[in-house]
């Protein structure tokens, strides 16, 4: 996969940057030509060789006809994440770096579930900060609009998936509670035990 000076693109570690320039560079084997790649939110520039792009997990900018897929993860009920701190880092972890926007969204939806209905570590805090900023800035390039626009669209779909998973749960109660009341049967609704034969 060929990129263009100018393009944006996703890198699946440093998120949302630009192709800024090809740049040659004499090695023991002769020249190599890099991608010159500067990263909007951390100030970062990188050189790629082209010939190796592909492996590096670098791809262009989601097209709109994923972003409604996205939104659905965001939307969908979040998924409890283990308690135990590193089997949760490393899940989160892989789903952050995976390069799949849906990966990346279900990171943050899940992040933004515990920290409403447990709490959040200052590591898990830095990995929904990471999860956030990339997702927010790929659909805000996909979509064309502002950072901000993105970032409280965002936020209103993770509030609806919070929402309808606590009104699942309050339900969900209430039927245990009914259930738990109505048995064992009242004496009065007790079927009658038929006599046993003399």
């Amino acid at each position: 996969m060929g990129f263009n000076i100018g393009q944006s693109i996703i890198h699946p570690s440093h998120g949302a940057g630009k192709i800024v320039a090809f740049q040659e560079k004499e090695l023991v084997k002769g020249f190599q030509r890099y991608y010159v790649i500067e990263f909007i939110h951390n100030r970062l520039t990188v050189h790629v060789p082209v010939r190796r792009i592909d492996q590096t997990g670098v791809r262009p900018v989601m097209p709109v006809a994923l972003i409604a897929g996205v939104f659905e993860t965001l939307e969908t009920h979040p998924l409890d994440l283990p308690d135990e701190f590193r089997v949760r880092r490393n899940a989160i972890e892989k789903q952050i770096h995976s390069g799949y926007p849906k990966q990346v969204a279900a990171a943050v939806r899940d992040l933004a579930w515990r920290e409403n209905s447990k709490y959040l570590t200052e590591a898990d805090k830095e990995a929904l900060f990471e999860a956030r900023t990339l997702l927010i800035t790929e659909l805000a390039l996909a979509l064309e609009q502002s950072w901000e626009l993105t970032e409280r669209s965002v936020d209103d779909a993770i509030a609806r998936a919070i929402r309808d998973r606590r009104e699942a749960e309050a339900r969900a109660l209430e039927e245990e509670e009914r259930i738990s009341t109505d048995w064992p049967f009242p004496v009065a609704m007790q079927p009658e035990m038929s006599e046993a034969a003399d």
